[in-house]
């Protein structure tokens, strides 16, 4: 019976949780029953945004307010409270759940609280934990007060832990390895080594995301054989990125491989002249070190890195490298091993404006299973893009599995006829970013052939609009809101040309 009401009071929260307003009617069921208030209070503690609330249960006697000179509010405690004093604390601690920050889980002005609460709670309760079954942290402000507590607040049975990328402080999560599902652990290489050379013992890892370090360290994300994603994140000055044979033979295998460089702060005056720890020559050397077998590949990285022809380079280079030989110990990827197996293939923060039709072929002839496809739809281009609607059928002809697809090109066909296009029933939705709406009918007549079923063109993100076509002053490119109306009418079009 209890589950059964759980259930029910479940949904409810659900749908008063999302609609604003409602959640107080829901929090005053918890003064019906017992039965009904017990469940209520569960649901409503489960995951909190911030320790705050838990402050706020001490008795409003142990705790006094102090302003600070530069305004700042601080909560202090007003004497050392016993041990009956923390019992509500207690209670409803134990139906805390789920830590997920929105800003800081703990703002300055409760830190000394806190910190009181969990050293007095250790003194008495040497064994447990403040919050006996957190599950899940996830913290979003390198600065948040409670990375500094993690150490004294955290147990073995975490199952996932998200730490903001470079903490000024490290906390231990050694001994939280061999039960954690999900970690996120960005840091420098000192921390991060201390993690790779723990992870034999983490058999339950399925999400990870770490720093890369160094070629060697890295190998042993091997021994992880239950990964479902694995993120790997470059950071110029930090990671170091070289081509090299004398790494250990090693196999990394994950669903989802997705690879992040991070920004260089460093200034550059040459665009075109790039660091090996730096944007795509970074990836090669990478995907170079590492004997590497996925289903989707995701990256992101910055247009900024550098102008369009590394970027194409990077694009040639990715599609065409060596497969490893039993008698050749070059180091190099087992691609064909990796294309194979590859189902998605995510590069939308790249300036693909130089991608001809070409190489449009050469990415699908070498990557046949793709199931999902996207290509520079967030950043604006530099020139008119070079791939063609033809580029779209050679696309659909060689990876006749795609389901999504996102791409940059411009609105002809050449010399060639829209009924020897191929045809897509799986594709509803087209990606399309700054591609130039023009030739209406053409592009319409074409989709209704190759894309039957289209229902969505979804064109650039409102934030890369701000961020691109707002600063550039070099190239005509009407208003978003233009352009949104432009392709909406070549997708009315392209439904009815379907129908007929």
């Amino acid at each position: 019976m209890q589950d059964v009401l759980f259930l029910i009071f479940q949904m409810v929260y659900a749908l008063t949780n999302e609609a604003s307003g409602r959640l107080g009617a829901f929090a005053a069921l918890a003064t019906t029953s017992s039965t009904i208030s017990e469940t209520v209070l569960q649901l409503l503690w489960k995951k909190l945004s911030s320790v705050g609330p838990l402050v706020y249960l001490l008795p409003k006697h142990l705790i006094q307010e102090l302003r600070h000179s530069n305004g700042a509010l601080e909560l202090r405690f007003h004497k050392t409270p016993k041990q009956s004093d923390l019992a509500r604390l207690h209670l409803y601690a134990q139906r805390v759940k789920v830590i997920c920050a929105d800003r800081k889980a703990l703002p300055s002005q409760y830190k000394h609280v806190f910190q009181t609460l969990l050293i007095l709670h250790s003194q008495v309760r040497s064994a447990g934990s403040l919050l006996p079954h957190l599950y899940c942290v996830e913290l979003r402000d390198k600065k948040d007060c409670l990375i500094q507590c993690l150490d004294k607040l955290l147990l073995p049975g975490l199952q996932t832990l998200i730490l903001p990328p470079h903490m000024l402080r490290f906390p231990d999560v050694q001994n939280l390895l061999p039960h954690l599902q999900t970690l996120v652990y960005i840091s420098d290489s000192f921390h991060t080594a201390i993690i790779l050379n723990s992870l034999s013992s983490c058999s339950s890892m399925h999400h990870l995301t770490l720093s890369y370090i160094q070629p060697t360290m890295m190998t042993s994300l091997a021994s992880l054989h239950q990964l479902t994603s694995l993120t790997l994140v470059i950071t110029p000055g930090s990671s170091i990125m070289k081509k090299t044979s004398s790494i250990p033979d090693h196999h990394i295998r994950t669903e989802v491989l997705n690879f992040h460089v991070e920004s260089d702060p460093r200034p550059s005056n040459d665009t075109d002249s790039i660091s090996t720890n730096t944007g795509f020559p970074a990836l090669i050397s990478l995907l170079s070190n590492h004997h590497i077998t996925c289903q989707g590949l995701s990256i992101t990285i910055h247009q900024e890195y550098c102008s369009a022809d590394v970027i194409l380079d990077f694009f040639n280079t990715l599609t065409s490298l060596a497969s490893i030989d039993d008698d050749n110990d070059d180091g190099f990827l087992a691609w064909e091993d990796l294309a194979v197996y590859l189902t998605a293939l995510e590069l939308e923060d790249l300036g693909t404006c130089r991608i001809d039709d070409d190489a449009l072929l050469n990415l699908a002839l070498r990557l046949p299973y793709l199931q999902r496809l996207l290509l520079g739809t967030k950043p604006f281009w530099e020139e008119l893009p070079r791939a063609t609607l033809w580029g779209i059928s050679l696309v659909l002809h060689h990876c006749p599995h795609m389901e999504t697809l996102g791409l940059l090109f411009c609105c002809t066909l050449g010399n060639h006829k829209i009924e020897s296009a191929d045809t897509n029933n799986l594709i509803t939705t087209l990606h399309i970013g700054f591609s130039p709406p023009h030739s209406p009918f053409t592009v319409a007549a074409f989709f209704a052939h190759s894309l039957p079923n289209l229902d969505i063109i979804v064109v650039e993100p409102r934030e890369s609009h701000r961020k691109y076509g707002s600063s550039r002053t070099d190239l005509t490119l009407p208003d978003q809101d233009i352009r949104i109306q432009e392709w909406s009418r070549i997708l009315e079009l392209t439904k009815e040309f379907a129908d007929v």
